[in-house]
This record gives C-alpha cells, sequence and structure tokens, in this order.
C-alpha cells in the first residue's frame, strides 16, 4: 500500500481528497502546516503540496514550491512531489511548473477525483519502475543525488 501525504490549508479539501485516495486503497496523511510534513516527509511515497500555504503568526513563511525544494535538497529519496493548487487552470498548468522546476507534477485542484488518481498511478509506478530505481542508485553510489 502506498503512502500518500496532503500538505494543504484548505481542510475541506483535504479531507474529501483524502477520502477519495483512501477508497482506492491509499494510507493518506493530512497536514495543514508546512514544518510538521517537512519533518515527516519521507516517510511517504507521494506527497500532494498546496501553492499558497498562509504562514501561521509564529512561523517563518513558507509556500508549496519552497517546502518542494527543501525535501528535494534534504532527502536522498524524496517521496514524489505535486504541486496543486486552486489559482491553475489547465491553460497555465505550465506556469506552475515554471514557479516549482522540482515538482514531479503540477495539477488543478478542480481535476476530478478520478483523473487525480490516474495520475498518482501513473507516477508512482514511473517512481517503482526498474530503470528509474537503476538510475537513482547509480547517482547516489555516485554523490550526484
Amino acid at each position: 500500500m502506498h503512502r500518500l501525504a496532503i500538505l494543504d490549508d484548505n481542510e475541506s479539501w483535504s479531507f474529501v481528497a483524502a477520502l477519495r485516495l483512501r477508497q482506492h486503497g491509499f494510507e493518506v496523511s493530512t497536514f495543514t502546516d508546512p514544518h510538521t510534513f517537512l519533518r515527516q516527509a519521507e516517510q511517504f511515497d507521494l506527497a500532494l503540496v498546496d501553492f499558497s500555504l498562509p504562514p501561521r503568526r509564529y512561523e517563518i513563511e513558507i509556500d508549496g514550491p519552497n517546502v518542494i525544494s527543501r525535501v528535494k535538497q534534504r532527502l536522498v529519496n524524496p517521496p514524489l512531489l505535486i504541486l496543486i493548487s486552486s489559482y491553475f487552470t489547465e491553460d497555465i498548468l505550465q506556469q506552475g511548473a515554471d514557479i516549482s522546476p522540482e515538482a514531479d507534477a503540477v495539477l488543478s485542484k478542480q481535476i476530478d477525483s478520478s483523473s487525480l488518481i490516474e495520475q498518482i498511478e501513473q507516477l508512482l509506478a514511473t517512481k517503482n519502475s526498474p530503470a528509474v530505481q537503476n538510475y537513482h542508485h547509480s547517482q547516489t553510489s555516485q554523490g550526484k543525488a
């Protein structure tokens, strides 16, 4: 069973997305605090990370692209990271990819649940393919990952 995380300050969207993903057999944890997610990120196979994460009064400001960058820089084997936003429409998804080039995918929150699940399954299949695992192993053994 794949472990997924949802990092989003919109608890209603997270609840519905987590429900749909659990119904499809995924184990899902939800987070509203990016700092808590960052401490636990290595536990997950894939994470949906909201673009806009409003800071709490006592925290340093951190947004979705920054979370993705930190995870990719800090972990040897990071989870797949999908940048999501209600601001992204199909027409401007490329702008999201330009803003966060380290994201493995960029999706709009308006995506229907079956398409979301399909995208997640495709990414997980890619991550688990022998060619990707062999490439990652060679990069790690050469000190490049």
